[in-house]
């Protein structure tokens, strides 16, 4: 599976949220929201809802888990810690820190166009392969 197609093309939330994945290496994706008014917390202000940097955050953890095995594996905890509101494009850097036989651990940094954190997110992710498949993947 192509990460980057998967998420770009075949992932009705993220093209809801507007998240586009930009990066893929293996354990590592990067990718971004254009912030459009739609995400706004307010009418008088563009200022993103607290609900979009984490979005963009749990979708590219999924796609960083996935580049390891192939398919995102649900997401069983994040914690997310917002350091500044997002008044504009929010991008990301999802890393896998950690990938185990039924979990995996991803950090994510979202930055602003000037690179001032946003926000950080540490999750942990149920990692898929069972004796080599994927019990969430139809055959």
């Amino acid at each position: 599976m192509d990460v980057r197609d998967r998420f770009n093309e075949r992932y009705p939330f993220g093209e809801h949220l507007g998240v586009e994945v930009t990066h893929v290496e293996e354990g590592y994706v990067e990718g971004r929201i254009e912030l459009d008014d739609h995400h706004s917390l307010s009418e008088s202000t563009r200022l993103a809802h607290g609900a979009v940097p984490f979005g963009l955050a749990d979708s590219l953890s999924a796609a960083a888990i996935a580049s390891v095995e192939g398919t995102p594996g649900p997401t069983l905890d994040v914690r997310i810690d917002y350091l500044r509101p997002a008044t504009g494009d929010i991008f990301g850097a999802a890393e896998v820190v950690r990938y185990g036989s039924d979990t995996g651990v991803v950090e994510v940094e979202l930055t602003d166009a000037d690179d001032r954190r946003l926000a950080t997110t540490r999750g942990v992710y149920k990692t898929n392969l069972v004796d080599g498949e994927n019990p969430f993947v139809d055959s």
